[in-house]
């Protein structure tokens, strides 16, 4: 099968679950394109190396998009002013989505001329909001093609109105979540239409996290793995291991991830008293961020990030046997239960999140059993393989409909 997936830039390090979904597809023996509708990231070459992309074909938008838009608009000037009518007329009442539609219109149609050309069987939009535009025009002018649409968090906080336009046409929709149902409902789009497709991990990673690990807590090791801006919340996690850290003075907090609120954190970390205990590691390779998971006691993500949604590194830290404390996000509790697989607080409680450690530090029968409980949750539920292979079957049977397969 070839398929196209779009999405606003590839690959990028806060993105690794399309990475991983991409390459369970071509594990499985697909044929996988990817279009980027922004500039290609300042790290592309090697975060290609490091995701394990040799040999993918990826587009992201380039001058030669933007000749190729331009001759396009010439050669099919029905199409440019379909899609340009559509773009202002879903847009027209927010000047902000107008703008960015206007600004993407020359990325849309010089991928699209490529996609034309090279007629997959099925484009998909890995995220629903902008890349709709491209989505239309496929649907409009490449009927044979079965346009597929994801409708996750982080669409339906940036709410731009062609994503559920589009929606009521394309031939699938997908979410992760079933938190999402609700919202989508309230935009007008039919919960019945929607695939729930949890969105797994990858579970043949060269590590495995042991049970060892909880024969001794008298010098716990913690992780926190984010990008590194205020709404992810690691200013909570330190609060959190400070006071960890009045009673086991020999812990030790890691921090993966880079990001504009270092500097805010480096200066907590000073006046919280952790300097020597705190260790800032940057931008990591994914392995490399296993393997920290392994040899962890504790995982915790205090984000408050709107669009936080079943994060996969919690999924990650869970299937290395890391104790896991997370916030209460929407649809967090289809993946930890708490006291049983993990721990989930309300967002900023951080004084509710060190109780939740202490109790294990002070009982590791419990952080042993808490531990076996996540990664069995994992294997259970959020396989990345399992949840491709249910793409797939969709994908498949929408070409059936259409004489294709």
């Amino acid at each position: 099968m070839n398929i196209a997936y779009i999405t606003m830039q590839f690959p990028v390090p806060s993105e690794t679950f399309l990475s991983l979904d991409i390459e369970a597809l071509r594990k499985q023996g697909h044929e996988v394109s990817v279009y980027g509708l922004r500039p290609k990231h300042k790290q592309h070459d090697v975060l290609m190396k490091e995701q394990g992309h040799e040999g993918l074909a990826v587009e992201n938008f380039s001058l030669k998009t933007f000749f190729l838009s331009a001759w396009f608009c010439l050669r099919h000037p029905i199409m440019f002013f379909s899609l340009l009518y559509w773009a202002v007329k879903v847009s027209i009442k927010s000047p902000k989505h107008l703008f960015k539609s206007l600004v993407l219109l020359p990325s849309v149609l010089g991928h699209f001329q490529k996609i034309y050309q090279a007629k997959p069987y099925v484009v998909h939009l890995f995220w629903g909001h902008y890349p709709s535009m491209l989505g239309y025009l496929v649907k409009r002018f490449m009927p044979s093609t079965v346009v597929s649409q994801f409708l996750g968090a982080h669409d339906l906080v940036t709410n731009y109105s062609g994503s559920t336009v589009l929606a009521k046409d394309v031939d699938l929709l997908f979410t992760h979540s079933k938190s999402n149902l609700p919202l989508l409902e309230e935009r007008g789009v039919d919960p019945d239409r929607v695939n729930v497709v949890l969105r797994g991990t990858k579970l043949d990673f060269p590590y495995e996290g042991s049970l060892e690990k909880f024969d001794s807590l008298d010098k716990p090791v913690f992780l926190t793995a984010a990008r590194l801006i205020e709404e992810k919340g690691v200013d909570d996690v330190l609060r959190v291991f400070s006071k960890v850290l009045e009673h086991y003075p020999e812990a030790k907090l890691n921090i993966a991830g880079d990001g504009p609120y270092k500097t805010q954190l480096i200066k907590l970390v000073e006046d919280l008293g952790c300097s020597k205990s705190v260790f800032f590691l940057g931008h990591i390779k994914q392995t490399e961020l296993i393997e920290h998971m392994s040899g962890s006691h504790f995982f915790i993500l205090m984000s408050c990030y709107p669009s936080e949604r079943l994060p996969n590194v919690v999924k990650e830290a869970m299937y290395q046997q890391c104790v896991v404390l997370t916030t209460r996000t929407e649809g967090i509790d289809e993946l930890v239960d708490y006291g049983v697989s993990g721990f989930v607080v309300e967002k900023s409680d951080y004084s509710r999140g060190a109780d939740c450690i202490m109790s294990c530090l002070l009982y590791p029968d419990s952080a042993r059993s808490i531990a076996v409980a996540a990664k069995k949750v994992i294997e259970q539920r959020f396989d990345v393989d399992r949840s491709v292979k249910k793409y797939i079957e969709l994908w498949a049977t929408s070409l059936k409909v259409k004489g294709l397969l």
